[in-house]
């Protein structure tokens, strides 16, 4: 069974998320998403990631602490069989996370122009 590859991690505006590629293959497969904070030490499952159809995985919610290292993994299974976990490189929030702009609405009242900033969801 193939591995799956390209594997990316975004993280726009706190949502986090993994993506990746594979191969058509005659059966659906499954994928098993496991994340390794820094402070924990060892893998765990992604408990809204195992066997998933979806090739990619909201992480957003795994992650507590902005500036710790974590490492993240996916493997395929097809049928009875599975691939080899692939690993991503080190993900820090606080480092490789983007803030994108506010949005914003302008409206003028007569001599006046009202400027409502809204806070990122």
């Amino acid at each position: 069974v193939p591995s799956p590859t390209e594997i990316v991690v975004t993280s726009e505006n706190f949502k986090t998320v993994l993506h990746w590629q594979y191969p058509s293959v005659p059966e659906t497969p499954r994928f098993i998403v496991e994340i390794k904070p820094y402070d924990l030490g060892y893998y765990k499952n992604v408990s809204t990631c195992v066997n998933t159809s979806a090739h990619f995985c909201d992480i957003s919610e795994e992650i507590c602490n902005p500036y710790l290292s974590h490492w993240l993994r996916v493997k395929a299974v097809v049928g009875s069989q599975q691939s080899e976990y692939v690993e991503t490189n080190e993900f820090i929030l606080q480092r490789h996370g983007q803030i994108g702009p506010p949005k914003l609405n302008l409206s003028s009242h007569g001599d006046k122009i009202m400027v409502d900033i809204y806070h990122l969801v």
